[in-house]
């Protein structure tokens, strides 16, 4: 499997929900091409390449379904404030039950999603670059995918401080902000179905990929 075959744009709907998954699997698959000591690295860069080591190392062990997968997402990516930012309005108006609902949604999506790219596991390799860039509150992440005869993929991890913990928010695919084409998938999924309607879609989206 090429990486652009990795990366690809699947959907969940006829539009084409492209979550965040999509382009971190990318990444995720290949082994880091410059070590990272966390006593000396920025605490966004090890969250990056932590992430990367220990998903590598889950296919590496077959390890990929079974909850492990699920356990380095929730770890690495703040679900909740990416699903906030993709359902947008409507969220002040759902209720707390709703809320998590969606968030759990799509931590099971983004589990599978990752377990079903992984099952082609092959060589590519990363370069991360060292240098964490500052963007106001936020720290960004970049790197390069390469595999030979096809152009890199450029990655971008957008990350956030939480309570003293960065966290990946957002994750740029080519130039293209995740987050930002999930707006409109969420939107119209909850327009049509409210909170329950978006979570049938990623759990519909989700049994595809099983």
């Amino acid at each position: 499997m090429t990486v652009m075959s990795m990366a690809s744009k699947r959907s969940f709907n006829a539009k084409g929900l492209r979550l965040v998954a999509a382009t971190a699997i990318a990444s995720a698959l290949m082994a880091v091409a410059v070590p990272v000591r966390a006593a000396d690295a920025d605490p966004a860069l090890v969250r990056v390449t932590t992430l990367d080591d220990n998903l590598v190392s889950a296919a590496r062990k077959g390890e990929l379904r079974g909850g492990k997968v699920r356990q380095y997402i929730d770890q690495a990516f703040n679900l909740q404030i990416m699903a906030q930012i993709a359902v947008g309005a409507p969220w002040t108006t759902m209720s707390a039950t709703e809320r998590a609902s969606i968030v759990d949604a799509l931590s099971r999506y983004t589990e599978a999603r990752y377990a079903y790219e992984f099952k082609d596991f092959s060589g590519q390799s990363i370069q991360v670059d060292p240098a964490v860039q500052v963007r106001g509150l936020d720290k960004l992440v970049r790197a390069e995918v390469r595999q030979s005869g096809e152009a890199p993929l450029k990655i971008g991890y957008r990350l956030r401080e939480y309570g003293g913990v960065w966290k990946i928010i957002d994750v740029i695919y080519d130039g293209v902000s995740q987050l930002a084409t999930q707006r409109s998938d969420f939107a119209e999924a909850v327009a049509s179905g409210g909170a329950s309607g978006l979570v049938k879609k990623l759990d519909a989206a989700t049994a595809k990929l099983k």
